[in-house]
């Protein structure tokens, strides 16, 4: 295994630094897939469903755009 390493290492000092980079990219990608990113992922996806049920089952509470800008704007203000 080592063997590897050292030829693979050898071989990506020896490319340009953009594919370098694309590399670490790829492989941080891979590193922060993990199964809290799925757990998260699903729960979005319940969330996003159940809403959509209440909006079509009419158990939905809506807010008046310009009531919910003016809640926005007074909550983000400094």
């Amino acid at each position: 295994m080592q063997r590897k390493i050292e030829a693979i290492t050898s071989e990506l000092i020896n490319l340009p630094k953009r594919e370098r980079l694309e590399i670490v990219r790829f492989l941080l990608f891979l590193d922060n897939r993990s199964s809290d990113y799925d757990n998260v992922d699903s729960a979005w996806k319940k969330e996003i469903t159940d809403r959509v049920h209440a909006v079509d089952d009419g158990t939905a509470i809506g807010i008046d755009y310009d009531e919910a800008m003016k809640k926005i704007e007074k909550r983000f203000s400094s």
